[in-house]
């Protein structure tokens, strides 16, 4: 068996994971001054109440239909509460309001607007709510890779729109022949008190068009840039008897996703410069670690948002393409259009926008 790898992951743009959760009416509060959401105990914030306003809240919470969620907001909105601040985009502070001042009697304009509300969680450990990188977001992204070189070496490119018979055709077989389950790797949790911010995910076309990309914006906790994670990745060599042709070897695998990886962030800096949103991803990887790239760092891509081309083997790409209204979706082999993290939710410009999900895998002794 190889020695486990320890990896520090380094985050270098903002990363969303996904865990279903969202940050309740119920609490949270945006703070104008602060300039921050503040999320709190509920149950803390009931007890602070005087008597006659636990029970204006408490009547407020048993009405149980939409319209008491803006209910909730105005009544939360503006009170001092203690709690975990997060720094937030700046135009949410005016979106906060705006959700603050509905008319409680027009239902159908609050769905509309409590559901562009929504302001969705990374994945946080419940007991210190601190932010982390499940193994399993990191697993798919390093198997993303090694398929692709697997792929690539042995010049399959017939299987688009087929994903499970190209894993079977590159593996050797289903589950009991497949070397990845060999591959363990663990949660990755946070070295410091590491800091997220809630913004907007715009989607953009890539090239410029006076028609815009399909898809509302939407409202995400994203991990910032400069975040560091600890955590390991155990490669452990099938028996003799077992099922598996050609086992996973470390270096072979932290080569492919390096590989992999590289040749993603080019291809997106050249979109990203097209649409005038810069290189601020690739000027961030080649500061900071250009001269150990392939050595001892390795470029990764993880979390929600982090484009079709990353989470799909190349040569095999069969990426659909909605279409206007009533036509048939496209496929293709390369996405059309990017998401980038934004302060608004509606940018006049691409200038500062930037690209999801881009962080560095550092193996250390």
């Amino acid at each position: 068996m190889e020695k486990p790898l320890r990896i520090k992951l380094h985050i270098i743009s903002p990363v969303h994971i996904g865990c279903d959760d969202v940050y309740e009416p119920t609490g949270f509060v945006i703070d104008e001054k602060k300039g921050r959401l503040i999320e709190f105990d509920p149950l803390d914030f009931i007890k602070s109440l005087s008597a006659q306003d636990r029970l204006r809240f408490t009547a407020i919470c048993m009405q149980g239909n939409i319209s008491s969620i803006v209910s909730i907001y105005k009544f939360i909105s503006g009170r001092q509460v203690k709690g975990r601040e997060i720094e937030i985009a700046k135009e949410l502070i005016s979106h906060y309001k705006r959700v603050c001042s509905l008319p409680i009697n027009d239902e159908s304009k609050i769905k509309q607007e409590l559901n562009q509300f929504a302001i969705s969680r990374t994945a946080y450990n419940p007991h210190n709510n601190l932010p982390y990188i499940p193994g399993s977001s990191l697993k798919g992204a390093l198997r993303t890779a090694y398929l692709s070189k697997l792929a690539k070496e042995q010049k399959i490119t017939k299987y688009k729109g087929k994903a499970k018979d190209l894993e079977i055709e590159l593996l050797g077989g289903s589950f009991t022949k497949d070397p990845f389950r060999m591959v363990k790797v663990s949660d990755f949790l946070s070295i410091g008190n590491v800091k997220t911010k809630i913004g907007y995910a715009v989607n953009k076309k890539k090239k410029i068009s006076k028609f815009e990309a399909r898809g509302p914006f939407q409202i995400l906790e994203t991990i910032k840039d400069g975040a560091i994670f600890e955590g390991s990745i155990n490669i452990q060599q099938p028996e003799q008897k077992a099922e598996i042709k050609k086992p996973i070897m470390a270096k072979e695998l932290l080569k492919s996703i390096n590989d992999f990886y590289i040749s993603a962030v080019n291809e997106e800096n050249k979109v990203t410069k097209e649409i005038d949103a810069g290189s601020i991803v690739a000027n961030r990887i080649n500061e900071r670690f250009k001269d150990k790239l392939g050595k001892t760092v390795f470029l990764v891509r993880i979390g929600r948002h982090s484009g079709a081309e990353a989470v799909t083997i190349e040569g095999n790409r069969y990426i659909k393409i909605m279409q206007a209204k009533g036509q048939q979706p496209k496929f293709l082999d390369h996405s059309t259009t990017i998401w980038l993290t934004s302060e608004t939710s509606k940018p006049n410009t691409n200038n500062g926008l930037i690209p999801f999900g881009w962080a560095v895998m550092e193996a250390v002794e």
